[in-house]
C-alpha cells in the first residue's frame, strides 16, 4: 500500500468514524430541576487518566490547539483538525460554532505495547472483560468536567483502538 493510499484510507476511515460517533444522540444533562435517573456513582472528575490528547482539552479555542500541538495539520477547515502522528496514530479533533474543541477522536491503526490500554484511558476501575476475539468497549461521562471519554478496541488478528473525548451539551432549560 502506497503512502497515499495509506493515508487516504486512514483519514476517510476516521472521517467516517467519526460522523458515525455525531450521529449517536448527544449526550445532555438535564437542567438542575428535573429528576436524573443515575444508575451508577459518578466517578470523581479526576479519575479519567486520559482528559486530555497530546495538551489538547475540550474547550480550547483553535488557536491553542495549534500552538499546543506544534504541527501541521494534514487537513485543517472551520470544523477541525486531523492530525497524523505516525503510521500507527492519527487523531481528529472537531470544533464547535465558537471555534472551541468539543471533540477528539484518536486513532490506533495497529495495537502493540505503546497503544493505550482501557485502564490508561478510564483508570484502574474500568472493569470490562474483552469478547472471545478481544473487543473491548466501554464509555464513562464525567458530568462535573463537561465531557465523556470512551474506549473501543476492535477484535479479530488486526485490532484497532480508538478513543474518543467529547463535551457534554448540555440541555437549554
Amino acid at each position: 500500500m502506497t503512502k497515499v493510499s495509506h493515508f487516504l484510507c486512514g483519514f476517510f476511515g476516521s472521517v467516517v468514524l467519526f460522523a458515525a460517533a455525531m450521529l449517536i444522540p448527544m449526550q445532555t444533562v438535564e437542567s438542575k430541576n428535573a429528576a436524573i435517573a443515575d444508575p451508577l456513582p459518578t466517578p470523581p472528575v479526576n479519575a479519567a487518566k486520559m482528559a486530555e490528547f497530546r495538551g489538547v482539552k475540550i474547550g480550547m479555542t483553535k488557536d491553542e490547539v495549534k500552538k499546543t500541538i506544534d504541527k501541521d495539520p494534514v487537513v485543517s477547515d472551520d470544523s477541525g483538525f486531523y492530525y497524523e502522528f505516525s503510521d500507527k496514530e492519527t487523531a481528529q479533533i472537531s470544533l464547535d460554532s465558537d471555534k472551541k474543541v468539543r471533540a477528539i477522536a484518536v486513532m490506533y491503526s495497529a495495537v502493540d505495547d505503546s497503544t493505550p490500554k482501557l485502564t490508561d484511558v478510564l483508570g484502574a476501575d474500568a472493569k470490562v472483560k474483552p469478547t472471545a476475539d478481544g473487543q473491548v468497549y466501554d464509555m464513562v461521562r464525567y458530568p462535573a468536567a463537561g465531557y465523556w471519554i470512551s474506549y473501543n478496541r476492535s477484535g479479530g488478528d488486526s485490532p484497532r483502538v480508538t478513543i474518543m473525548i467529547q463535551k457534554i451539551e448540555v440541555a437549554a432549560d
